[in-house]
This record gives C-alpha cells, sequence and structure tokens, in this order.
C-alpha cells in the first residue's frame, strides 16, 4: 500500500516536471477511490476494525474574490452500512480518506515515558521508562473530564492510553528531573518504524501534578 501511494506520487511529480502542468482532478480520484475500495472496504483486506472514516469537505462559504470556504468533517461507518458515501461522491476528499484510515488502522504506535536527568555536559540520563501501545484517534476528550464525551480533532491526531493510570501512576517526576517522551510508528508486518514525535517537559513546568497524567492523549 506505502509502496502504490510512493509510486502515485512520483509520477504526478514526473508528469508535473514534464508538462509544466497539474494533474487531472478526476486522475486522481481514479487513483484514490481505488486505494479506498482495495485496502479498507474489501473483504479479503486485512484490517483492524470493521469503521470506515471519511474526509467530507463541504462548501461553507463563497469571499468576494469568489475564494471557496470549505468545511472539513469526519464521518465514521461501519462497514456493512448501506449508508456508505458512493465512491464517486465529489465531496469526499479520497486522498485525505486514504490516510486518515491508514494512519488509524493500518500503523500500530507505542509510546515510551522515560523520567530524565540532564548533566552538566548535556547527556540524558534514564532513570525510569514504561511503554505502552496506544491508538490513534481523530478525536479527543478533555483530561480533567471523567466522562465519555468526545470532541473531533481532525487533522490532529491524537493517540490515547487506555489503562494510563495502571501503566503510568509509580512514575513521579522529581526536581530537577524531566519527562522525556517518544512515538514510534510501524506498520503491521513491522516492516519499517519511524518516529513520528520527540519531546520533554521539565519538572519546573508542571505546575499540575508531579505525575504524568498531563501526557495522556
Amino acid at each position: 500500500m506505502l509502496k502504490a501511494i510512493t509510486d502515485e506520487r512520483n509520477r504526478l511529480n514526473i508528469r508535473q516536471e514534464i508538462s509544466g502542468l497539474g494533474c487531472f482532478k478526476d486522475d486522481r480520484i481514479v487513483f484514490w477511490t481505488w486505494m479506498f475500495s482495495t485496502y479498507f472496504m474489501e473483504k479479503w483486506a486485512p484490517r483492524q476494525d470493521d469503521m470506515l472514516f471519511y474526509v467530507r469537505r463541504k462548501l461553507s462559504y463563497v469571499s468576494a474574490d469568489n475564494t471557496e470556504g470549505k468545511k472539513v468533517e469526519v464521518e465514521v461507518y461501519r462497514r456493512d452500512s448501506k449508508k456508505l458515501p458512493g465512491l464517486g461522491d465529489p465531496d469526499i476528499d479520497w486522498e485525505e480518506s486514504v490516510y486518515l484510515n491508514l494512519i488509524l488502522q493500518k500503523l500500530d504506535y507505542v509510546v515510551t515515558c522515560a523520567v530524565c536527568t540532564r548533566s552538566d555536559a548535556g547527556d540524558i540520563h534514564i532513570h525510569k521508562k514504561k511503554c505502552q501501545e496506544v491508538f490513534a484517534s481523530p478525536s479527543k476528550h478533555a483530561m480533567d473530564s471523567k466522562g465519555e464525551e468526545s470532541k473531533m480533532s481532525y487533522p490532529n491526531i491524537f493517540f490515547m492510553i487506555d489503562n494510563f493510570e495502571e501503566v503510568f501512576s509509580d512514575m513521579t517526576v522529581g526536581e530537577g528531573e524531566m519527562v522525556c517522551v517518544e512515538l514510534v510508528a510501524s506498520d503491521k508486518s513491522n516492516t519499517f518504524q519511524g518516529v513520528i514525535f520527540q519531546g520533554s517537559c521539565s519538572n519546573s513546568t508542571t505546575h499540575v501534578s508531579q505525575r504524568l497524567s498531563y501526557c495522556e492523549g
């Protein structure tokens, strides 16, 4: 799947360099609808769950200079729903829909949280660390709320830790220490891995709690 996407992007780049023109919209739709159907809708396609995610762009306004503004919505359906958008639906951004389903269903994610100190020479020393599988989501919920209510966050993707309290409850951040976080993505066959986020937060900036509750999501 990833190779097909890479080949298509290379083909479009070569075509644009040769002709100096962009590709036809219909040409791109054919490829991306085929990708969506083949890798997410077919019964034989390996999948993580039975949900399909569609990125819809609705016209919301037209400015004085005739520039169109579009509202982006994510629609979620069960794979066997009779209300699935047709593959020819012009309001669906098929390329974005392929990417979103790829992120949510075809990749695995592991977050590593470590309590560290930095020496005067700049070296990082790890005192304790935990690794946990996390799940990508196009929605988020408030960390200070115990309810189940969530809010759509797309195009921002959040990574949820289902059993956060159980996994990280014994990790505390002391004076002079900091939290280092790394998020790694890999495909289902573990053919490739890539670091998609690295960051750190010192003890002096954690006013709410010394526990790592602020890292959730």
